[in-house]
C-alpha cells in the first residue's frame, strides 16, 4: 500500500501520483453515493432531488435557470424533480428579491429536516477527516477541490463565500 503521507510532492508531479489522486477521489465519490444512497431510496428520491435539496439547503438563491446549468440537464427532467419535491412540501418557489420575474428555491421545514438525514453522516465523515488531516491539510484540500471545479461551479460557489 503506498504511504498516502507521502504521496504528493508537487515539484514532481508524475502520471504516478496524479492517478493515486484520482483513484482517491474516485472512491470519495463512491463512499459518499454509497451513504446517501440508502436514505434516497427510503423517501424515493434519486441523486438528482439530492443536488436539488443540498443546493437549496446552501442559501444560494438559486432559480430553475441556475439549477438547469448546474445540473446540466434538460428542463423536462428537472421540472419532475421539483414537482416532487414541491408536492412532497420539502422545496417551495418564492419570487426572487433581485428579480421579480424569477423565482428561487428554498427548502421548507420538512426539506430542512430531510436534507440534515442525508448529509449528517457526510459533514461527521468530513470533520474526522479534517481533524485527522490539519489546518495546513485543510486549506490545500479546498485550493485543490476549488481549481478542479468549472469556472461555472467556482463563480457560483463564490456567491455563497
Amino acid at each position: 500500500m503506498a504511504n498516502l503521507n507521502n504521496i504528493f510532492n508537487p515539484l514532481f508531479l508524475k502520471d504516478k501520483e496524479l492517478k493515486i489522486a484520482f483513484e482517491l477521489l474516485f472512491f470519495t465519490i463512491k463512499d459518499f453515493d454509497r451513504n446517501i444512497s440508502f436514505l434516497l431510496k427510503k423517501f424515493g428520491y434519486n441523486k438528482t432531488h439530492f443536488a436539488v435539496i443540498f443546493l437549496a439547503s446552501n442559501n444560494y438563491y438559486l432559480t430553475i435557470k441556475d439549477l438547469l446549468l448546474i445540473l446540466d440537464i434538460k428542463k423536462q427532467s428537472l421540472a419532475k424533480i421539483i414537482n416532487k419535491l414541491k408536492k412532497d412540501e420539502i422545496i417551495e418557489l418564492k419570487q426572487s428579491k433581485k428579480d421579480k420575474r424569477n423565482k428561487n428555491i428554498y427548502l421548507t421545514k420538512k426539506g430542512i429536516k430531510i436534507e440534515k438525514k442525508l448529509t449528517e453522516k457526510q459533514i461527521n465523515n468530513i470533520a474526522n477527516a479534517y481533524k485527522n488531516a490539519g489546518t495546513d491539510s485543510i486549506n490545500g484540500f479546498k485550493k485543490i477541490l476549488i481549481n478542479l471545479i468549472s469556472k461555472n461551479s467556482r463563480e457560483i460557489f463564490k456567491k455563497k463565500i
